[in-house]
C-alpha cells in the first residue's frame, strides 16, 4: 500500500476550506435561513408558519422558515394574517396568532442539573400554550408575562391574550 504525498500548499488549501465551511456552518446554524452563533442552543424551532411572520434577532429582521431556530432574546412578530407554531426543546409548544409580538426572555432545560427556566413576554396578540416536560418537572419555572399581568403555569394548556 502506497501513501500519496500531497504538496503542502494543497494540504493548507484543504484545511482552509474545511475551516471556512465549519465557520460558515456555525454562523448559519447549518442549513437554516436564520443566522445564529454555533454555541447558542435554540430554545425552540419553528414548526409551522403562515402569512406575515418576522423574527428580529440582534437588530436584524428576517422571515423564518419551518425548522429555523428561535433563540432567547428573539422577538417574534406576526402580521394581521400571520400565524406561527414553535416547539421548544422540552416539548412545550406555542401557537402564536395574528397581530402578535412575543419575546423568549429566558429558556433553560437541563434536567441532569435540575436547571429550568421558561420566561416569555407577550407584548400584544394571542398565543396558545401546551406544556412539555419542563412544566411537569418544575411548574414554578414557567412564566408568561404581558404588559398587564403575569401568568404562572400550573396546568398543561392555556390561551393568553395581550392588548
Amino acid at each position: 500500500m502506497r501513501i500519496a504525498r500531497l504538496p503542502i500548499f494543497m494540504l493548507l488549501a484543504a484545511l482552509t476550506m474545511l475551516t471556512g465551511l465549519t465557520v460558515l456552518t456555525g454562523l448559519t446554524g447549518g442549513a437554516t435561513g436564520v443566522a445564529f452563533a454555533r454555541d447558542e442552543q435554540p430554545a425552540a424551532n419553528f414548526r409551522s408558519l403562515s402569512g406575515a411572520v418576522t423574527l428580529e434577532r440582534a437588530g436584524s429582521l428576517v422571515r423564518p422558515t419551518p425548522g429555523d431556530p428561535l433563540l432567547v432574546g428573539d422577538i417574534l412578530r406576526t402580521g394581521p394574517d400571520g400565524k406561527a407554531g414553535v416547539s421548544f426543546q422540552d416539548g412545550s409548544r406555542i401557537a402564536v396568532g395574528p397581530g402578535s409580538e412575543l419575546t423568549v426572555q429566558s429558556y433553560r432545560f437541563v434536567p441532569l442539573e435540575k436547571d429550568y427556566d421558561f420566561d416569555v413576554y407577550m407584548q400584544r396578540g394571542e398565543a396558545a400554550y401546551s406544556s412539555g416536560r419542563l412544566a411537569k418537572l418544575a411548574p414554578e419555572a414557567v412564566r408568561f408575562r404581558t404588559p398587564q399581568a403575569a401568568v404562572g403555569v400550573r396546568g398543561t394548556r392555556f390561551l393568553i391574550r395581550a392588548e
